[in-house]
């Protein structure tokens, strides 16, 4: 996982036609200006790339459906669509599975909040 501080804020990038980078995890940072030396406010991302970025999967992305491709896409880095689709038609049958579906749902949620965080960012 790397940290990185930027001066301005960020959200998200088209990396290209098939993937976009999401800047999540965002926290309040103190970065040092390059130019002048000093400190100033800014913001710092946590993702698995080294800019501090998420790389999803995803494709055709537009306004209309960026939240639902991109919650798709963050809930692929953690679980690929065989696994969400046995999870899915597990249900509840066992005690495991139930557990299963339950971690899944618990991931869902968390997904899409912090989708809904980072699409509501001004920048």
């Amino acid at each position: 996982m790397y940290k990185v501080s930027y001066i301005e804020r960020k959200n998200f990038v088209k990396f290209d036609d098939n993937h976009y980078v999401l800047y999540l995890n965002e926290e309040q940072a103190e970065v040092k200006n390059e130019e002048t030396g000093e400190a100033v406010q800014g913001f710092a991302y946590s993702g698995s790339e080294p800019d501090g970025g998420t790389m999803v999967e995803v494709k055709g992305v537009n306004d209309g459906n960026r939240r639902d491709k991109f919650v798709a896409g963050l809930i692929g880095t953690e679980y690929d669509i065989d696994r969400q689709i046995a999870i899915l038609a597990n249900g509840r049958d066992t005690d495991e599975h139930a557990d299963e579906l339950k971690d899944f749902e618990d991931n869902r949620r968390l997904v899409k909040q912090t989708i809904d965080e980072l699409l509501a960012r001004r920048l």
